[in-house]
């Protein structure tokens, strides 16, 4: 029951909370500049400004198919209360608004990723006749994600009692909070090319805060019958063949009940971009891009807890030891755990450092000049993971028209999230602020069953108030 609500929590009432990945029509604007540089490390070498400075910047991404909320939007949830679905009233999420359900698939998937840009800046600098863009970012990512879980919860979320064997396939669950301090270098290669050949990175230092991480390795048996408890007959589940890992560090503090920042893991990480362009001459636009990235090859190492389990049949539900106890802390419950799978509290515990490997990725992006300041872009975001416990990154293609001048851009886009759930979305980038969405709708109006959404805002200080003529002119004046 714990671990049912908790999936609905954090699935749904998170983005409620925090406000509303990437915008990745935003960082195809020659403008994004620093913004861009985290999946496009090239990009702040094409910003036509001399410097660039993100003062903050949040986007937020939420894509799952295990709960939704009926008849919603998320801007609707804010003024209107939820709630569950109720068999017994003939309440569910096919019948009535604003209720929390379920889809009850056999499997289920969810990614969660938000990524606060703190200060952070980048600057053309000219070194022995080569201009390079050097850049710093700050920046707080938080992201969880589960790839076909198998779906057991189905039973209970249906009223329908659960098969008297059940196979529960292996699955594994990664969580990473951690903050970024960056450094993004780019610059121009092959100076005598008819194309113009650019190359970045971002080398960055990882500083962990939170992780969990959970591999079930092997299926694991239950069996389901029943016992008689002070008189009555009750339902019993034991579970069998499990083998089980659990990793976790974090910065809450549970006696307190309050969360304190400190350093729980430490780590490096790369970005490596490459963009080749066939240049306009004397204009600030290109005819074609095209770039090929490889984002977050890294890891960090952590000092937490390792934990496993592996044994004999114990029992899962109906066990007193387990329901009687009131939950304290994480300490306290694999203590509990431990005590019922190998007789001794501490038996479980295997050591203190464990690793989570960044949700490394290739991002492939080109576009093409159709119109003066005006382009067509297409993005796709594939995840390789490399290292051990890596968090898995969502796939993404998105195709996107874009208008991009001094003061003003614009997009608008359509995007396929694990090629397969098609999402509409766009930006708008107007002086200082920007705002943008990859899947807008479920923002603003109201969906059938609300299980995603996306938002993204920025606000910058660049030179929007100059432009090409004025620069040019600059350059030309031949003056002191």
């Amino acid at each position: 029951m714990f671990s049912k609500y908790l999936i609905i929590i954090f699935a749904i009432s998170l983005p409620v909370i925090i406000f509303g990945q990437e915008n990745l029509p935003f960082t195809n604007d020659q403008y994004s500049g620093i913004n861009a540089a985290l999946v496009s490390p090239t990009q702040t070498f094409l910003n036509p400004n001399p410097w660039d400075i993100n003062l903050f910047a949040e986007d937020i991404f939420l894509q799952n198919d295990y709960v939704y909320i009926s008849q919603q939007s998320f801007l609707g949830l804010r003024n209107t209360p939820t709630r569950s679905r109720n068999k017994i009233k003939n309440i569910n999420g096919e019948n009535t608004a604003n209720v929390v359900d379920f889809f009850n698939k056999d499997f289920g998937n969810y990614h969660f990723s938000s990524d606060i840009l703190g200060p952070s800046f980048s600057k053309k600098i000219h070194i022995k006749d080569k201009y390079f863009t050097v850049g710093l970012f700050s920046r707080l990512r938080t992201q969880t994600s589960a790839i076909n879980v198998d779906n057991y919860l189905k039973f209970g979320n249906q009223g329908i009692v659960e098969p008297e064997f059940y196979s529960l396939k292996p699955l594994q669950i990664n969580f990473m909070n951690w903050g970024e301090i960056g450094l993004n270098v780019a610059t121009e290669i092959f100076p005598y090319s008819n194309y113009q050949w650019i190359v970045g990175a971002n080398v960055k230092y990882e500083i962990g805060f939170d992780a969990l991480q959970m591999n079930s390795n092997s299926p694991i048996e239950l069996h389901r019958t029943s016992e008689i408890t002070n008189g009555v007959d009750t339902k019993t589940i034991y579970a069998s063949n499990y083998d089980i890992e659990v990793n976790l560090a974090t910065n809450y503090n549970f006696d307190k009940k309050r969360y304190e920042y400190k350093q729980k893991g430490k780590g490096f990480g790369l970005d490596f971009g490459i963009a080749v362009l066939d240049p306009i001459e004397n204009s600030d636009d290109y005819n074609f891009k095209a770039s090929l990235n490889i984002l977050d090859l890294g890891k960090v190492n952590y000092e937490g807890e390792k934990h496993f389990f592996a044994g004999n049949s114990i029992k899962v539900v109906n066990n007193t030891n387990l329901d009687n106890t009131k939950f304290k802390s994480p300490d306290q419950y694999f203590q509990l755990l431990s005590k019922e799978v190998y007789g001794n509290e501490n038996a479980s515990f295997r050591g203190n450092d464990f690793q989570m490997g960044l949700p490394t990725s290739i991002h492939l992006n080109a576009s093409k000049n159709i119109g003066e300041h005006q382009y067509v872009n297409a993005n796709w975001i594939q995840r390789i993971p490399v290292f051990e416990n890596s968090l898995k990154r969502s796939n993404i293609f998105s195709a996107s028209y874009s208008v991009h001048k001094p003061v003003l851009g614009y997009g608008a886009s359509m995007s396929l999230y694990e090629y397969r759930s098609l999402q509409f979305g766009g930006y708008l980038r107007f002086g200082p602020l920007i705002l943008g969405s990859s899947n807008v709708l479920p923002l603003l109006f109201n969906q059938k069953k609300l299980h995603s959404g996306d938002f993204y805002v920025a606000l910058k200080i660049y030179p929007f108030w100059d432009n090409e003529m004025k620069r040019h002119r600059r350059a030309n004046c031949n003056c002191d």
